[in-house]
């Protein structure tokens, strides 16, 4: 794997710049008609990663979404369980890159979405500095058109950790 830096990026392919970890800056679709929303949010967190292995993995929340008031993970009241999925977007699976095209396309492998899976769903990708944005084609819902867009930043480099 090269290594070079978010500055210094004339030439590196797509499938090298997008491996890593990226933060969540903003999630937003924009209508058809310019009206922006924030599905999860203005303040929405996440992550996504793309191994070096063509794995990667989405992990989008709202947050402030109310704790289960059982400790047991499986064990929450059907009302918690569905506000905390609603407040939730994950899915991960293999991914690959068309260069010529700017885009990287996601194999629903598993998802919180269960329409998605065994989907591929293309990206397109756009670099900025530290930042990427990925977007999808325009989506139809009843009478509205919504381009959604996902602005993320490249996370710091970590070792791993130890604990004593």
């Amino acid at each position: 794997m090269s290594t070079h830096t978010d500055t210094d990026t004339e030439g590196v392919s797509i499938a090298e710049r997008i491996v890593g970890a990226w933060e969540l800056v903003e999630y937003s679709t924009t209508s058809d008609s310019g009206k922006v929303d924030y599905p999860l949010g203005p303040e929405a967190r996440g992550l996504i990663i793309y191994s070096a292995d063509g794995f990667m993995s989405a992990q989008i929340m709202r947050p402030g979404r109310a704790p289960y008031r059982s400790r047991n993970v499986h064990s929450g009241e059907i009302s918690e369980r569905s506000e905390a999925a609603g407040g939730y977007l994950a899915y991960s699976g293999p991914y690959r890159v068309h260069e010529d095209r700017s885009a990287v396309w996601h194999e629903m492998a598993v998802s919180l979405y269960p329409n998605w899976l065994g989907e591929n769903q293309k990206r397109h990708v756009r670099f900025d500095g530290d930042r990427m944005t990925l977007s999808s084609d325009p989506l139809v819902f009843r009478t509205t058109t919504l381009s959604p867009a996902l602005v993320w930043r490249r996370t710091a480099p970590r070792t791993g950790r130890t604990t004593s």
